[in-house]
């Protein structure tokens, strides 16, 4: 019987079956997410699961206990088979979520490489050629950078995507100026690295996500390609 991949971050958990289908997105911000879960888990057609979890650990153990039924591993850079070279001195301090999606791109490319992820932080990896990780940056994400200018405000956060032109409004100014910072920031890291490929991926608002695919390929996918990938 084939595996399941789970993608467990901060705020969401992805559920994929072998081929890459998507079988649920579940918001661990509802306070139903656990009992849509299991529910949800009646039509799989599989009992192994991979996971990759980047959330506190009591967020996983209640993934666990509430699917019984189900054999998990956990991915970790100690098991699997990898092909990049991490820089950390730790690669287990660095987020598999950060490992995962390198080493599917780099699978993919073989050569050099960013990938820049979009979720509650954004960060950026860069592979060289030869496969080596050579480091990366993590800044908060765009609800971060919003929420750090509006808490304290009668300011509401606004869903509409993002533009680079200047605001004409206060909220418009936050907004569109936070996505002009994250385009400055990652156009600088691409004109230094000079990659041959730039991967986005992440669960960002996706007008952030969409206005960043001027500066490469939009992947939702890579988390589970490296998943599969490394454990097959």
């Amino acid at each position: 019987m084939s595996k399941g991949y789970f993608d467990l971050g901060n705020t969401s958990l992805k559920v994929f079956d072998a081929k890459g289908q998507l079988l649920g997105t579940f918001s661990c911000l509802e306070d139903s997410w656990v009992e849509d879960l299991v529910n949800a888990s009646k039509g799989w057609q599989f009992t192994d699961v991979v996971i990759a979890s980047v959330a506190v650990p009591e967020k996983l153990e209640l993934i666990i206990d509430s699917l019984p039924g189900i054999s998990f591993e956990r991915a970790a850079c100690n098991r699997g088979r990898w092909t990049v070279m991490h820089c950390y001195e730790d690669p287990s301090k660095l987020g598999i979520d950060r490992l995962l999606a390198i080493e599917a791109a780099y699978r993919e490319v073989k050569g050099s490489l960013v990938v820049i992820d979009c979720g509650s932080a954004i960060t950026i990896d860069a592979v060289s050629a030869e496969g080596k990780h050579l480091g990366g940056y993590i800044v908060p994400g765009f609800r971060l950078q919003m929420g750090s200018l509006l808490d304290g405000t009668n300011l509401r956060f606004a869903e509409e995507d993002p533009g680079l032109a200047l605001g004409c409004s206060t909220t418009e100014c936050i907004r569109h100026g936070s996505l002009r910072m994250i385009h400055a920031f990652c156009q600088s890291v691409i004109d230094e690295i000079n990659p041959e490929r730039v991967f986005i991926t992440g669960g960002d608002i996706k007008g952030v996500l969409n206005s960043l695919s001027v500066f490469g390929e939009q992947d939702d996918l890579l988390v589970f390609k490296g998943l599969k990938s490394v454990y097959a």
